[in-house]
C-alpha cells in the first residue's frame, strides 16, 4: 500500500499541473514558456504535460466537478498574474488536501491504481 503522499507526488500533483498547463495555454493563451514560468517549471515539462507524457490521470481529476473547479480557480489566478512560489505551493497543498478529504482511502480506486 502506498502512502497518500506517494500517491500525490506520483499521480495527483502531475494531474493538477497538466490541467493547469492546459488551461493556461488553451484558455488563457499563454505560451508554453510563460506557463512554465508561472508554474515554476521548465518549458519542456509543460510540453510533456501537453503531450500527456506526464499527468496521464488528469482526466480523472477533470471529471470531478468540485476538484476541477478548484483547479480552474488556480489556473485563472496564474493566468492573471504570477503567484509567489510559497503561495503557489500552498494552493497546490489546499487542492491535494481537498482531494484527500473527499476520497480518503479510496483514492487508489478512484485513480485506478
Amino acid at each position: 500500500m502506498k502512502t497518500y503522499c506517494e500517491i500525490v507526488v506520483k499521480y495527483i500533483l502531475p494531474g493538477i499541473r497538466a490541467i493547469i498547463a492546459k488551461d493556461l495555454i488553451e484558455t488563457y493563451k499563454l505560451t508554453q514558456k510563460e506557463a512554465a514560468k508561472r508554474l515554476g517549471m521548465t518549458q519542456p515539462a509543460i510540453s510533456q504535460y501537453k503531450k500527456h507524457l506526464r499527468g496521464r490521470r488528469a482526466s480523472i481529476l477533470e471529471n470531478d466537478r468540485e476538484i476541477n473547479e478548484k483547479i480552474s480557480i488556480l489556473s485563472k489566478s496564474l493566468a492573471e498574474r504570477p503567484i509567489d512560489p510559497k503561495k503557489l505551493r500552498s494552493e497546490f497543498c489546499n487542492i491535494c488536501e481537498f482531494i484527500r478529504k473527499k476520497y480518503g482511502e479510496s483514492i487508489e480506486e478512484v485513480l485506478n491504481l
